[in-house]
């Protein structure tokens, strides 16, 4: 519960609008996030599946893959997220520099940068972060630093950054990972259709033209729901 709340308040949080925006006056995230209630993304499809076979359009919902189980709080997170967020004047992509200070004193060592923008995939909202670890009686354990876009131009309008642990059965890559799959009756039987990065057919082989095409002719043009996999 504590996560789906901190998730849905980065989705509606408010990123303000900029020049270079294309959202118009409602057309930013923050804007269209702002009208639904937590409920509302509980209740919304994990990924959706539509299209023609050749042109298939997939999209994972940003609130059920963060949500999945592949991040995590504990008790330093919740000390990192509880501080106010001053100006982002450190070298880390949504921090302020008495945030980073915080992290350097925890023993928490700074890793790569990324942003979903720069690769293909299928979010629903692009995904910033800074990869982090720690050392702790337990071992290296992975952290993450996480933004959310909620503007409409990619420049611009993220979320202040915050501090997730990455789930021990876990790796980082997982938390930039859109696999998920779908199912749909065909001739009787159930059919399933999983993307891995790539479209995967029930005999767990990569899917001709010919799985694609009875997989959307089986739809009826309808939107096919499907579920989000993680660790």
């Amino acid at each position: 519960m504590k996560l789906e709340q901190l998730i849905y308040e980065m989705l509606t949080e408010g990123t303000g609008s900029h020049m270079c925006d294309s959202g118009g006056a409602n057309g930013r995230h923050w804007q269209r996030n702002q009208k639904k209630s937590l409920e509302d993304f509980r209740s919304e499809p994990q990924a959706t599946l539509d299209g023609s076979y050749d042109c298939l359009e997939l999209t994972v919902s940003v609130f059920h893959h963060l949500t999945s189980g592949v991040i995590e709080l504990d008790e330093r997170c919740d000390i990192f997220n509880a501080e106010p967020m001053g100006n982002w004047n450190s070298d880390i992509y949504g921090v302020d520099s008495e945030q980073a200070e915080w992290l350097e004193l925890e023993g928490f060592k700074v890793g790569q940068s990324w942003n979903t923008y720069n690769w293909d995939n299928n979010f629903s909202q692009i995904l910033q972060g800074t990869d982090l670890t720690l050392e702790t009686e337990y071992g290296e354990e992975s952290y993450v630093l996480l933004q959310i876009h909620n503007g409409a131009d990619a420049r611009g309008g993220y979320t202040d950054a915050k501090l997730f642990k990455v789930n021990d059965y876990s790796e980082s890559w997982e938390v930039v990972r859109d696999d998920c799959g779908f199912t749909i009756e065909i001739d009787g039987e159930y059919v399933n259709l999983d993307w891995h990065g790539e479209w995967i057919n029930d005999q767990g082989r990569c899917a001709d033209d010919s799985d694609l095409e009875a997989f959307i002719a089986a739809s009826k043009d309808a939107p096919i729901h499907g579920v989000v996999y993680h660790c």
